[in-house]
């Protein structure tokens, strides 16, 4: 398994944040990382001055995360543009996360879901890229059970899984079934910390009402979760790819929790 960092949280807006990003990845050790789509946007038709820099920067581009919003927008045109990119950078994996809840989602919804996940894992696997749905607190796929059910209506040689342990702690799953019942589904993995004792439902309301002032996540061994039992599950079940951190909060700078992450990662994971 190898390391990395997901690095939106230094911005979106310029290439200067992108350079930021990358300078702190490489004086903190690290030697991959995964960006929003929004990167690809900036640096489209750029593909190779986006290569040159990260090749300076001795970075290797592993992962693009895409969203859908809007369930009847063109899915399979906005994701083949991404594509495209990863296939002009190297990227073999995209994530992707399904659109913002609101209640449970309903059989209709869910089935027309695994549908467009089909639809583009297939295209991706043309691309060379595996395609990898990102079950996520507050969107439509966040309990087992809406996993369960896009698992078997998705053919599972095109659609993977990304699972977070934080939003698996959130849905309640515990992650030795998780990952038993998906072994040889997992695609690729987001470590970061969160409180195991959490009360969601005050959590879930803080995240839709309080977003800006939500300390929503946190640095790896700073709360509950167990990351050297959730690395041997991983082992026992096959998994042999990234494990990508991702600090969407950070308590302190973005540079300064990339630190503690990278510190905990070397010390505690040996990685």
């Amino acid at each position: 398994m190898e390391i990395g960092y997901t690095v939106w949280e230094w911005g979106l807006e310029s290439e200067e944040d992108l350079k930021t990003a990358l300078n702190d990845m490489k004086k903190l050790g690290y030697h991959n990382f995964e960006n929003f789509i929004g990167m690809a946007d900036l640096y489209q038709g750029r593909e190779e001055e986006f290569n040159r820099l990260v090749k300076e920067y001795g970075l290797k581009f592993a992962a693009l995360y895409h969203y859908i919003r809007d369930m009847d927008a063109d899915h399979v045109g906005e994701a083949k543009k991404y594509l495209e990119f990863c296939k002009k950078t190297g990227a073999r994996i995209m994530n992707i996360q399904a659109p913002a809840r609101n209640g449970k989602p309903s059989r209709e919804h869910l089935l027309q879901l695994s549908g467009i996940l089909d639809e583009i894992g297939k295209m991706a696997a043309e691309y060379d890229v595996t395609l990898c749905l990102h079950p996520h607190f507050q969107m439509t796929v966040e309990q087992e059970d809406e996993i369960d059910f896009v698992a078997e209506h998705t053919d599972p040689a095109y659609v993977k899984f990304c699972f977070d342990t934080a939003h698996t702690v959130l849905a309640g799953i515990d992650f030795e079934r998780l990952f038993e019942k998906y072994r040889g589904r997992i695609g690729y993995i987001h470590l970061k910390d969160q409180d195991t004792e959490v009360d969601v439902e005050d959590y879930r309301y803080k995240w839709i009402h309080e977003w800006d002032k939500h300390q929503r996540f946190y640095e790896l061994g700073t709360k509950g979760i167990d990351f050297p039992k959730v690395l041997k599950l991983l082992e026992k079940n096959g998994y042999d790819g990234y494990l990508v951190i991702e600090n969407d909060t950070p308590t302190v700078s973005n540079y300064e929790g990339a630190k503690t992450n990278r510190e905990y990662a070397a010390k505690i994971l040996g990685m």
